[in-house]
């Protein structure tokens, strides 16, 4: 299931590039599960990146997980990203 969601947001996210930046955003929010698979950080990337091309609008990041570390992973990735652009 994991490997359908990173393949379905990679077309995603291909796709998005040819898609003209003049369209209103869509509105979404990221419900993740972060833990001990990279699905999610994959996921998190992926929205930041199209929230940055001004092709969604990344209205909220929904974590759900027993680990204490959940929100600082989902935060470094955002930060990590950030940087990049």
């Amino acid at each position: 299931m994991a490997l359908f969601r990173l393949t379905i947001l990679t077309l995603l996210f291909a796709t998005a590039n040819s898609l003209s930046t003049d369209l209103n955003p869509k509105p979404i929010i990221v419900d993740t599960d972060i833990f001990s698979d990279v699905d999610d950080i994959g996921a998190l990337a992926v929205a930041n990146t199209l929230h940055t091309c001004g092709i969604v609008d990344l209205r909220a990041v929904i974590i759900n997980t027993p680990s204490e570390y959940g929100a600082l992973a989902a935060s470094v990735s955002t930060l990590i990203d950030e940087e990049a652009s």
